[in-house]
């Protein structure tokens, strides 16, 4: 029996930076509708069985809901949704929580994964089923790592994928991720960017003062996305063809560039200097010998976690063997050209005309 999972963060774009920018605030109506056109497009590709991370908010049972009271409520009448069993109170309420749950339903044997979140939430999905085959849908502030889709089209293409994934497989890509190890710690990856901020604080997370940026490295580099990956974009745009990183340093004699550091925060930044970063090389962060003036904090996927005091060491590298991402708009495009969206129960007369 083909099945989908499912995590829907229920904290995304709800940061500081509703505060600080014009990011909209994605409230628990808004997800549970995004999440109930996601379960239409997986019923009407067939599949039977979705497992899902509960959270405290209740999404997934909300889009349910909303679902029984439309007109798709009789298609999806088969379809049976499952949380995965998870240890506490039995939600996920942090990024440790989805990582638990993104481990859970790969061992529960889902055929790929549909996420509702931002950066960060794709980070914790990655981080515990490395695996995996991802679908992530932009449900937070910082989005470079989403697919723009319909979720409709999206729970669609996902179960076309989990219906025959060895005939799909083509359609699945390796996104590349950034590997930081800290003083020769365990590794800790990133999707989109790795950042030093000024400041021996972790705060609020987000980042949205640019005269705060020391220096990025960043895997995502789109003059048309928001946050470090549209700065790197604007300074040395890549066509996604070859595995490469840019390496960004902040400050005056360079280049000042003018970016949407946040939706609806256009400013001007000052780039230093740009290299790019190939698969396997290394950088050290904040100086070669790990220093910086000050305190800095050290940023993954837009969001500050970790303080790193002077003479610390936090080296970056380019890996090429990222997360598995499906391409569903090219997934789709390829099952209408092979007429697997034609209509069951109904003649074909365009197929007997041809």
């Amino acid at each position: 029996m083909a099945s989908v999972g499912l995590i829907v963060n229920p904290s995304a774009s709800r940061d500081v930076r509703r505060l600080t920018s014009l990011a909209r605030t994605i409230d628990v109506h808004e997800r549970a509708n995004a999440v109930a056109r996601v379960l239409c497009g997986l019923a009407g590709g067939g599949v039977e069985l979705v497992w899902y991370m509960p959270d405290p908010t209740h999404v997934v049972e909300r889009a349910c809901e909303a679902l029984a009271a439309t007109p798709a409520a009789g298609a999806a009448a088969g379809l049976r949704l499952r949380p995965i069993v998870l240890g506490g109170d039995g939600y996920a309420s942090d990024a440790a929580g989805t990582r638990a749950a993104s481990m859970a339903l790969g061992e529960a044997g889902v055929a790929c994964l549909v996420t509702f979140g931002g950066d960060g939430t794709n980070r914790a999905v990655a981080s515990g089923w490395p695996e995996g085959v991802l679908l992530p849908l932009a449900g937070g502030t910082n989005n470079a790592f989403a697919t723009p889709l319909d979720p409709t089209a999206a729970g669609l293409a996902a179960a076309l994928y989990a219906a025959d994934p060895a005939r799909h497989d083509r359609h699945v890509v390796r996104r590349p991720r950034l590997e930081l190890r800290l003083d020769g710690a365990a590794p800790t990856i990133a999707l989109v960017d790795v950042a030093v901020v000024r400041g021996g604080w972790v705060g609020a997370h987000a980042i949205w003062d640019p005269g705060l940026l020391v220096e990025a490295v960043v895997a995502r580099s789109d003059p048309s996305l928001t946050g470090l990956a549209g700065v790197a974009g604007v300074v040395r745009p890549l066509d996604g063809q070859a595995v490469e990183a840019i390496h960004l340093r902040f400050g005056p004699l360079g280049r000042r560039v003018l970016v949407p550091l946040g939706p609806g925060q256009l400013v001007p930044i000052e780039v230093h200097d740009v290299r790019v970063l190939r698969p396997g090389e290394r950088i050290v962060l904040a100086g070669q010998d790990g220093a910086a003036p000050g305190q800095v904090t050290l940023a993954f996927d837009g969001e500050r976690e970790i303080t790193l005091t002077p003479g610390s060491v936090a080296e970056v590298r380019l890996h090429a063997n990222g997360p598995r991402v499906l391409d569903a708009a090219g997934l789709l495009r390829a099952a209408a050209a092979d007429g697997l969206l034609v209509a069951p129960g109904v003649p074909d007369r365009w197929g007997a005309e041809r």
